[in-house]
């Protein structure tokens, strides 16, 4: 079978064409972590017979919770695929940390070695943006190279280095990673003003994930309580794009020794088994897509099979009505169905 004609269903799905098959979604912890965790395949189906998909969310206070990753895990299981979608709590409270790449690594080899959560042999890994990347990283390590059969990677990064400037500059368009970073990382370059404007930051935070507005939005009635000094501060992040670019700069200056280098699959990517798809939103504002090219040239370098796709139909984050997105459509069937097809050989 051709790899986008397994990618059909999904998409359908995700289009609201195709009613999903009847899914069990069962809650469990995981045995040696302990970490929360959701475990969908469909009803009927032993999921011991079935590939396994190791899905990690993204940034979204929301967690596993977050309906965005409930239904992409839904999706992946109505295609006959056993879905574990585990929750980290670093992640879902925003922080950007080396010790994610090391918890997504110890989840590859705990669901791995889970054997009734899946057939066994055959796991993928898939996830989005920041996550993205790092699990890219986890991947490549030496004892679990060999344990993740496909990866998938949707608005992934490449360079940290090179990230944080294009997220400030397009703070206008989408200023959510802008204030992620600024919450994780004030205190670095403004300490005198980061007891007062990180709560600030995170509330922004949510308020934006969260769809928050008017009376329901928070930041804003925070930042009343708060300095004229930190108030000038927040304004002018909003409305001054040099002062943005400056940040950027004080940002990268200011973090943890090594930090962007750790986070970065450019330099810590070691190899990988298993082919890559790479997915990437033609005018993602968060994450540039120049980032998933430079990973194809990372992996062309380190002979890693994979395949790129820049689509229409997604942005950072969020899939986009199919009907008025159809010529992103093809890019979603090569890249999903290239990822399913590696799985389930």
């Amino acid at each position: 079978m051709k790899p986008y004609v397994l990618a059909i269903p999904l998409v359908l799905s995700y289009a609201g064409l195709k009613q999903k098959k009847s899914l069990e979604r069962k809650e469990l912890q995981l045995p040696d972590t302990g970490r929360r965790a959701f475990h969908f395949y469909p009803t009927g189906k032993n999921p011991e017979s079935l590939p396994g998909v190791y899905i990690q969310h993204g940034m979204s206070a929301m967690g596993i919770d977050d309906p965005r990753i409930l239904e992409l895990a839904e999706n992946i299981a109505s295609s006959n695929h056993s879905v574990i979608l585990p929750e980290l709590p670093e992640v879902k409270g925003l922080k950007i940390e080396e010790k994610t790449i090391s918890n997504i690594q110890n989840l590859m080899l705990e669901i791995y070695s889970t054997k009734r959560l899946f057939n066994g042999s055959q796991l993928g890994y898939l996830s989005a943006s920041f996550s993205a990347g790092m699990g890219l990283i986890a991947a490549s390590r030496s004892n679990t190279r060999d344990k993740i059969k496909s990866s998938m990677a949707i608005g992934a990064y490449c360079d940290f280095l090179d990230t944080v400037p294009f997220v400030f500059s397009n703070y206008e368009i989408d200023p959510y990673a802008v204030y992620v970073i600024l919450y994780n990382f004030i205190h670095r370059f403004e300490p005198s003003l980061s007891e007062e404007l990180e709560p600030v930051y995170y509330e922004a935070s949510l308020d934006n994930g969260l769809k928050r507005i008017g009376n329901e939005a928070f930041a804003l009635n925070l930042l009343e309580k708060t300095s004229n000094r930190a108030k000038e501060f927040f304004f002018q992040v909003g409305r001054d794009g040099n002062f943005r670019k400056e940040l950027a700069r004080r940002v990268l200056d200011t973090v943890p020794k090594n930090l962007p280098e750790n986070l970065s699959p450019f330099y810590q990517l070691e190899t990988l088994e298993g082919p890559v798809s790479l997915l990437h939103g033609k005018t993602d504002p968060v994450i540039s897509p120049d980032e998933s090219e430079k990973l194809t040239l990372l992996f062309q370098k380190k002979q890693i099979p994979y395949v790129y796709r820049t689509s229409t139909a997604l942005t950072h984050g969020d899939s986009l009505p199919l009907h008025s997105q159809i010529f992103g459509v093809p890019a979603l069937l090569q890249t999903f169905g290239s990822f399913l097809y590696w799985l389930d050989r």
